[in-house]
């Protein structure tokens, strides 16, 4: 539930952040993806995987800005957005005291009609109605993320957007702050598995406003720096776009101009810069953005007669720029547990039909969304409810895309 803003010190810096929830002590606000963002200073155990990952840190330095790595050539691109807040403590917040989070198989929270709308709860207290297949997995230990990259891998997924925040201050480092702890051990992952299995799995990044899009120019530049100084020459982050690692700047057009033209001229020359925006606002901030994408996680082409229209026009001016244009696809949307919406999945037939809607677009890249969204129920990834339906519908629609169908 939403209150009023507050002040929370985060490392001796001052930031001003609306409450929507608090998990181990930390509370964000949510915009794209509303689960409720959580962050814990405890450090995280070693993922104990093989072979031994390289930390991020021994390999890059704060003027790096190439990604060293195997070359990628595949400009057809699809990535998904992944989140970071599912730990231990968020699920448990999200699940409810009642639902039994040590159970094997873990049950069903919840069910859905079968249009994927009208939710209904089995456990009082629960916000979600669907799990992992796999279980509860808990990122603050990296559990979960070597089977997220390999099921990605089978589905023909280029990689992960990876929905990230810093503090906003200079002299970061990874145990000082949740997200950043579990950036690092996705990182480390990601070069452990392309290590072992000659893959060229890949990340992106997918800086996160949660909500505060009045946040300062100077706190959004400390982030990025923080990120490019330990990971720009990591290879996880090596694209087919640019020599420079690819970051979605999510509601970017939300923000007022100077903080995006102060963000650009500070990080553009370093990062891809795709934005966030829609047909009116590209027009704005154009100047400042490599490439653009559009968030629209409650797209329904079944009731919005002028979706297609919109998405074209989006992609048209961005290529019109000269630029590259990314389209979104979901399977669905349903906040209705918390007094939203539902773009019913239907089977498969909403995410065919966004699929086929946004391709008219003509895209450079296809950004997915989301792989692990459990409240605004867009998730991709295999669940309890729907198996792997949806990540096996994904690999059939890009495996055609790529071949030209």
């Amino acid at each position: 539930m939403r209150v009023s803003p507050t002040r929370l010190a985060i490392a001796g810096a001052v930031a001003v952040i609306i409450i929507v929830g608090s998990v181990g002590g930390f509370a964000l606000a949510r915009s794209h993806g509303s689960s409720g963002s959580t962050a814990t200073n405890a450090p995280p155990s070693p993922v104990g995987a093989s072979p031994t990952p390289t930390s991020p840190a021994s390999s890059s330095s704060p003027t790096a800005s190439t990604p060293q790595g195997p070359p990628v050539t595949d400009a057809r691109g699809v990535y998904i957005h992944y989140y970071l807040f599912w730990s231990a403590q968020h699920w448990r917040d999200r699940l409810g005291a009642n639902y039994p989070t040590n159970a094997s198989p873990p049950p069903l929270p919840g069910a859905m009609d079968g249009s994927g709308c009208n939710p209904s709860v089995n456990y009082s207290g629960a916000q979600i109605v669907d799990v992992p297949s796999e279980g509860l997995y808990d990122q603050d230990q990296g559990a979960g993320f070597d089977t997220h990259i390999a099921a990605a891998v089978k589905a023909g997924i280029s990689g992960f957007l990876v929905s990230w925040i810093g503090t906003g201050t200079t002299g970061q480092a990874p145990e000082q702050f949740g997200y950043n702890q579990r950036l690092d051990l996705l990182v480390q992952r990601v070069d452990a598995y392309n290590a072992a299995h000659q893959s060229h799995f890949r990340l992106g990044l997918a800086f996160a406003s949660f909500g505060d899009y009045s946040r300062p120019a100077d706190q959004i530049i400390n982030d990025l720096d923080y990120f490019r100084s330990r990971y720009a020459a990591d290879p996880a982050f090596a694209d087919a776009y640019s020599s420079k690692p690819l970051v979605m700047w999510l509601d970017s057009r939300k923000y007022v101009v100077d903080t995006v033209r102060q963000v650009s001229a500070a990080e553009q020359p370093h990062l891809y810069l795709v934005g966030d925006e829609t047909s009116a606002s590209w027009p704005r901030d154009a100047a400042y953005l490599d490439a653009s994408s559009y968030y629209w996680s409650s797209e329904n082409p079944a009731t919005n007669s002028r979706a297609q229209r919109e998405v074209d026009a989006l992609g048209s001016e961005v290529r019109g720029a000269g630029k590259r244009w990314f389209a979104p696809f979901i399977a669905g949307y349903n906040r209705q547990l918390s007094g939203g919406s539902c773009v019913p999945r239907n089977g498969l037939s909403t995410l065919r039909s966004i699929w086929s809607t946004n391709l008219t677009s003509r895209p450079d890249g296809w950004f997915g969304i989301s792989w692990n969204e459990f409240v605004e129920n867009t998730y991709l990834q295999p669940s309890v409810a729907y198996g792997t339906t949806y990540l096996d519908e994904v690999a059939r629609l890009v495996k055609a895309w790529r071949a030209g169908a």
